[in-house]
């Protein structure tokens, strides 16, 4: 199985003006075995990129996913697929994976309690924040970054592997344990 590669990045922080390190623009081309997918992330203003909604601004946070089948728009209450043209006739949607939520807050406080894992766990959400991870990394470095998942390492680039531990302020260090 071919690793996934990020081809393409882009973004940096344009617009914001504050202390924060996430950027306020970040596009990036990620190629899996048998998927190429570009994500965007723009934090610039508001308003959707389809141009729905009221033209006010507000609190609008979603996501879209650029496949060459078709488009994926979702956030905290919808989940819409545009298809390209006929390329996903006859395919059937995915069966939902996670269950509706109560909200983050109500649900943190009901795991703390009766010690459940939450909908959206550390082990669903390292399948999304890894890539985005790694194309940070990639933007910062200005080159592709390969990532096996079998081994959950970088391949083939020590110095990306470096910068992918974290920095913590002294006297925090990051665990060697999650290094082995």
């Amino acid at each position: 199985m071919r690793p996934p590669t990020g081809r393409g990045r882009y973004g940096g922080r344009f617009i914001l003006k504050d202390d924060g390190d996430a950027y306020d623009h970040h596009e990036i081309l990620w190629q899996y075995p048998n998927v190429t997918m570009t994500w965007m992330s723009s934090l610039t203003n508001s308003y959707g990129f389809d141009l729905h909604g009221e033209p006010q601004p507000k609190r609008r946070l979603g996501i879209y996913f650029h496949g060459a089948n078709g488009t994926m728009y979702a956030n905290y209450d919808q989940c819409k697929i545009v298809p390209e043209g006929d390329k996903t006739k006859g395919l059937l949607p995915s069966p939902p994976s996670i269950p509706p939520s109560p909200g983050h807050e109500r649900e943190w406080l009901d795991c703390i309690k009766s010690r459940q894992q939450p909908s959206c766990s550390v082990f669903y959400h390292t399948h999304v924040d890894v890539p985005i991870v790694l194309s940070l990394l990639s933007l910062r470095l200005g080159r592709s970054i390969r990532f096996d998942p079998a081994t959950e390492k970088i391949i083939a680039d020590p110095e990306a592997a470096q910068m992918a531990i974290p920095k913590y302020r002294s006297p925090w260090e990051f665990p060697d344990q999650y290094l082995t």
